[in-house]
This record gives C-alpha cells, sequence and structure tokens, in this order.
C-alpha cells in the first residue's frame, strides 16, 4: 500500500457544483438549428425574415410573411472529436438524424390604416444538439485520479468512511467500497494505486435535444415597420454517460478500476422574445430583438458504477440514484441586425447577438445554491456571435452562403468553446412547392484538466509531493450538417 500525501489546499472544493454548472451552460447555450435557408445563411436572419427559423432570432421576421406555409426540416448531423493527452491521440464519432424544425404559419392582410397585415405561426425550432462523443487516452508517469482525490479528502477533513460517505456517496466512497481506496483514519488515506505508471481513459457520450415551441405573432406598418412577438415554451431532454478508467502498466496489487456514471437531465421553461424590422431605404433593412431570460424547471437523476480489479479479487458497487429539482435562469439575449438589399436578385446580411454568460443561475426552495452562483459569476463572462450570410436569385433557384462565430462563453477574446461555422446551399421553387439544401461545417476547440472533470483539487506528485500534474486534454470538435427543408404554400 502507498500513502498518498498531506498537501494544502490551494483550490475550493467545487465538485458538487461541476456537472450542475455544466449542465447549465448546455441549457443557455443556443445554436440555432433550423430551416435549410437559414442554416446555409449562417443563421443571419434578424432583418431578413420571411423565413420559420427567423422567428426564433427575430419574431418581427414574421410580419414579413405574405402567404401562409407549412415546413418541415430533418437534417444530417455527423460529429468526430479527436483529443490529445499524454502524448497519444483519441478519436471518436457520432451520426444522427433529427428533426430541426415544424410548423404552420398564416397572413391575414388587414389594409386598415397603417396595418397591412397580420401574421401568426405556430411549431418548433431546435435550439441546441447535445449529441457529443469524446474518448481520451493516455499514460501517466506521474500521478492518478485517486490522488486528487486524495487531496479533496484531507483538504476537506474527511477522517473516516462515514464521512466520505456522506460527503461523496456517488464518486468518492465508491472506491472504498471496490478497495481502490482502502483506508482512511486520521493520518490520512490509504491507496493500492500506485502514484504514476497507470494508464488512464476517460469518455463522455452524450445525447438529446433542446428544442422550443413558438406561438408567435407579426405585423406590417405600411411595408416600412414589421414588429413581432413570440410567446415560447423551450424544452430539453439530455442523458450523458461519462466513464473513466486506470489501469496499472507494471506489476503489482493494483491491476485496474473504473467507474461510469449515468446522468438524466430534463425540463421545461417559458420565454418571450419581441423585435422590429424596419426599411429606412429600399436596400436596407435594419431589425432588432430582445430575448427575455428562459426560466427552467429541472429535473436530475444520476447514479455511478465502480468496478476494479485487484492480486486478492475482483470488487463492483452501483451508488444509489440521487434525484433533484431544481430551477435554471439562463441570460438574455441581444440582437442587432441588417440586410443590404440588391433589388430582386439578392442580399447580404449580418447578425450580433450578445449574452452574458455569468447570469446564469441556479435555485431551488430547498437548497441553497449561492456557491454555485458565485462560481458560475466569476468562471463565465459576456459573449457575442456574429453571422453574415448572403442570398442570390437566378429564375427559380436561389444560392446562399454563410458564415458565423459563436463566441467562447469564457469571455470575448477567449478560444474555449468558440463555434466557428461555414455554410453554402440553394433553394429551388415549383409552383407551390419550395425544397432548401444546406451543408454546415463546424469546428469547435475545448481545453480543459481530465481531473477537473471530477475534482478541482489537484494530484501532487514527486519526492516531496511538491509538483502539480499536467493533465491537460486539448479536444478538436468537428460538426457536419446536411439540412433540408420542404415548404408548402397553402394559398
Amino acid at each position: 500500500m502507498k500513502k498518498t500525501f498531506l498537501i494544502i489546499a490551494i483550490l475550493a472544493p467545487m465538485f458538487a457544483w461541476a456537472q450542475t454548472e455544466n449542465d447549465m451552460l448546455d441549457f443557455s447555450t443556443v445554436y440555432y438549428h433550423g430551416t435549410a435557408k437559414s442554416a446555409a445563411m449562417g443563421n443571419a436572419m434578424g432583418a431578413v425574415g420571411s423565413d420559420f427559423s427567423a422567428i426564433a432570432i427575430n419574431p418581427a421576421g414574421l410580419g414579413l410573411f405574405r402567404k401562409s406555409y407549412v415546413i418541415w426540416t430533418p437534417e444530417f448531423y455527423s460529429i468526430s472529436t479527436e483529443s490529445k493527452y499524454k502524448g497519444s491521440t483519441g478519436e471518436d464519432r457520432t451520426f444522427k438524424v433529427p428533426m430541426n424544425n415544424i410548423g404552420l404559419s398564416w397572413t391575414q392582410e388587414i389594409n386598415d390604416g397603417s396595418l397591412t397585415s397580420v401574421s401568426f405561426a405556430l411549431g418548433i425550432n431546435k435550439l441546441n444538439n447535445f449529441t457529443f462523443d469524446s474518448y481520451v487516452k493516455g499514460d501517466n508517469p506521474n500521478t492518478s485520479l485517486v490522488y486528487a482525490y486524495g487531496t479533496e479528502i484531507d483538504e476537506n477533513g474527511i477522517t473516516s468512511v462515514n464521512a466520505l460517505e456522506n460527503y461523496s456517496p456517488n464518486q468518492i466512497y465508491p472506491l472504498y467500497q471496490t478497495y481502490v481506496i482502502d483506508t482512511i483514519n486520521q493520518d490520512g488515506c490509504y491507496t493500492w494505486v500506485p502514484c504514476g505508471g497507470i494508464n488512464q481513459q476517460y469518455g463522455v457520450s452524450k445525447r438529446g435535444t433542446a428544442k422550443e415551441f413558438s406561438f408567435a405573432t407579426g405585423f406590417n406598418f405600411n411595408e416600412k415597420l414589421f414588429l413581432g412577438v413570440s410567446l415560447n415554451v423551450p424544452y430539453f431532454d439530455k442523458n450523458t454517460t461519462t466513464e473513466y478508467k486506470e489501469k496499472n502498466l507494471n506489476s503489482g496489487d493494483f491491476n485496474n478500476w473504473s467507474q461510469t456514471e449515468y446522468i438524466k437531465n430534463s425540463g421545461y421553461g417559458v420565454n418571450a422574445k419581441i423585435g422590429a424590422i424596419v426599411y429606412p431605404a429600399k436596400w436596407l433593412r435594419l431589425g432588432a430583438a430582445f430575448h427575455t431570460p428562459s426560466l427552467y424547471r429541472v429535473t436530475e437523476s444520476w447514479y455511478t458504477e465502480t468496478r476494479s480489479s485487484m492480486s486478492f479479487g475482483n470488487f463492483s458497487y452501483e451508488s444509489p440514484t440521487g434525484t433533484y429539482n431544481y430551477t435554471v435562469t439562463t441570460p438574455l439575449r441581444l440582437n442587432a441586425s441588417a440586410a443590404f438589399i440588391f433589388g430582386n436578385f439578392g442580399m447580404i446580411t449580418g447578425d450580433y447577438e450578445y449574452v452574458d454568460y455569468s447570469k446564469m443561475r441556479a435555485s431551488s426552495h430547498d437548497f441553497d445554491y449561492s456557491n454555485l452562483n458565485d462560481f458560475i459569476r466569476d468562471m463565465y463572462k459576456a459573449s457575442s456571435n456574429i453571422r453574415i450570410g448572403t442570398e442570390w436569385r437566378w429564375q427559380t433557384l436561389v444560392f446562399r452562403a454563410g458564415y458565423a462565430i459563436y463566441g467562447s462563453p469564457f469571455g470575448f477574446d477567449k478560444e474555449n468553446l468558440k463555434t466557428t461555422s461555414y455554410s453554402c446551399g440553394f433553394g429551388y421553387t415549383y409552383h407551390n412547392f419550395t425544397i432548401d439544401l444546406a451543408y454546415v461545417m463546424s469546428k469547435r476547440d475545448n481545453n480543459y484538466d481530465l481531473y477537473s472533470q471530477y475534482t478541482l483539487y489537484p494530484a501532487y506528485y514527486g519526492e516531496n509531493y511538491d509538483l502539480v500534474d499536467d493533465t491537460k486534454v486539448k479536444e478538436t470538435t468537428n460538426i457536419n450538417q446536411v439540412v433540408i427543408s420542404f415548404k408548402l404554400r397553402l394559398d
């Protein structure tokens, strides 16, 4: 057996919030997944209107509708991830065929004073796709995750098994039940796992989507001013499976251990959006929209399965399933947009969107989330999304292209989790039927510390346990989407 170590605390205990904080970011992040027209133009639709996706960005776009339509949009979604850790490369990929949107819009001519027409829309737009798979692997000559847990145990004054069970029933306590951690007492924490010389593997698999059911109304005033408002019910369902493994590369009493975590989130909420589009000139449209924060009611459940193999036997333990409910408030969004119109031939359009992720909040009537909210306030910052698109017509064909940057939730000047997208597509209309096709290619980088996925305490090594292990992971995600919209004019 090896004694892990006694250390000096340098970080606050945050693991209790790690999963909730990551989930809240998922719920608050919006990558518009709408019609093929919108996708091909980089979703720069704030001043464009006359498209069902535009309702999710600026409901005033509904006022530009002239006819009644029904639309349906399936998508082919492929995602691949490459991770580099300790000189090794891990890869994973997955493929899905989700539905982006389905909707119905209808327009009523008014011609009463300045009010020309009123349009209504009812339907669903997808806001985020949680589908994601990643795989990390590498040989660590210095430490094990157990040594970071040892830091956490020591710094929180845990000196008994009962205290450990109360402190971390799903994460660290199962390691005691499977002999990965052998002893906890006043002198410290003991483990069979060696300090280095192990192979580490980490995998994440997410499935689920966030969508929004909308009822929207748009008003057309003399073909010069368009106003819109929508009442929305966003909802989501997400399942996450995370697996961590360690294997001894040398001989000894310890062979390997693994822990699989299963998390299910689901929720629904409410928000509203208001917007305006004006024509200051025939060649120019200007748009603005305000999205209220979404208020979600979230239900979350999770448990872990832990296994180990030692020279003296194999062991397993399944933790109790924890279930709790809480409320999430997402940040508000501000959108400003412009479209430069070139007669009936084409347009160039751009959107700017502001969002402050530090405003995410969690709350519950029976639990104090103030520490988590303070952590979010310090960790996340204001950011912006920029989207640019263009469209050009030739007879019954329309050609489109777009570019988008979804900024990092850690600040304007940060690169981590920033997403860049390139898109193109075309549309064809025959009588009352239109088909649109788009291709979108996106890239996202994510650099993180492997141990921080489980604890924010460091793992020490060295002769005097005075060195902090470098467990950084560099992850690159590539997303390919093929989007097809079928639109039928009803009048």
